[in-house]
């Protein structure tokens, strides 16, 4: 018999798993994949889904990934929640460039944070509109740093959308993925990929890495993004 396991089981697999021991890379260990973000033959949302990926390292270690983002003139990290909950500073790097990012916002009711950051050099920010309802076949990509990868692109279908409101993908994902942006085909950064399906079987959990849950970016968040700069409380 199938038992399936409620989405609090889920974020704490992956709040325990990203940063920590599952999603760190092992030390003095050469990256799987080359950066390959310079490439001229990515369309226009891969390139911009590639071109603004980064990864988040916590100060002790562990990782996820985020999307570079320029919000009223401030340049921006957004990712999930999980990712950045253990500290107020971490790294923020790419293959060439590193620097210490400062998380100014998290959401309330949601798995998704914001850090600051300088301006890089070697990414290009992505604004921040919002994100109407995706719907059933929209077609979603995703960049993040998975394990020991560095820059895996992935590509996800909407299959649904979870009781709490969080739309669900058939793609793929992996621990360090968490905090990747997820865009729609015209480029658009739409979302958050926060977590991975988690079912039980014979009482013991079984990750569904096809299953990819994916927090919308609304206008809402945006605003309160935009309060949190400007130093005002948001409840």
């Amino acid at each position: 018999m199938i038992k399936r396991y409620v989405l609090p089981v889920l974020l704490l697999v992956m709040a325990i798993c990203l940063p920590g021991a599952v999603a760190q890379e092992p030390e003095n260990t050469a990256p799987a994949m080359m950066d390959g973000t310079m490439s001229t033959h990515f369309q226009h949302a891969q390139k911009a889904s590639r071109e603004s990926a980064v990864k988040i390292e916590g100060l002790q270690g562990g990782h996820g990934s985020g999307t570079y983002v320029e919000l009223a003139g401030h340049y921006l990290v957004i990712t999930a929640k999980h990712v950045v909950d253990r500290s107020e500073i971490y790294y923020v790097r790419t293959s060439r460039e590193k620097v210490v990012g400062q998380v100014v916002w998290m959401s309330a009711d949601k798995d998704m944070a914001v850090l600051k950051i300088p301006k890089l050099m070697s990414r290009r920010a992505v604004s921040l509109s919002g994100s109407r309802n995706l719907g059933v076949g929209d077609d979603i990509l995703y960049t993040g740093y998975p394990a020991s990868y560095e820059l895996l692109t992935a590509r996800g279908i909407v299959s649904g959308h979870s009781r709490d409101g969080s739309t669900l993908l058939q793609g793929f994902v992996w621990f360090g993925y968490s905090g990747s942006g997820a865009f729609d085909d015209s480029g658009k950064l739409r979302g958050i990929v926060y977590g991975i399906g988690v079912e039980g079987y014979r009482g013991m959990p079984q990750f569904l890495e096809t299953l990819v849950y994916v927090h919308e970016i609304t206008k809402s968040e945006i605003a309160q993004i935009k309060k949190a700069l400007l130093g005002i409380p948001v409840p």
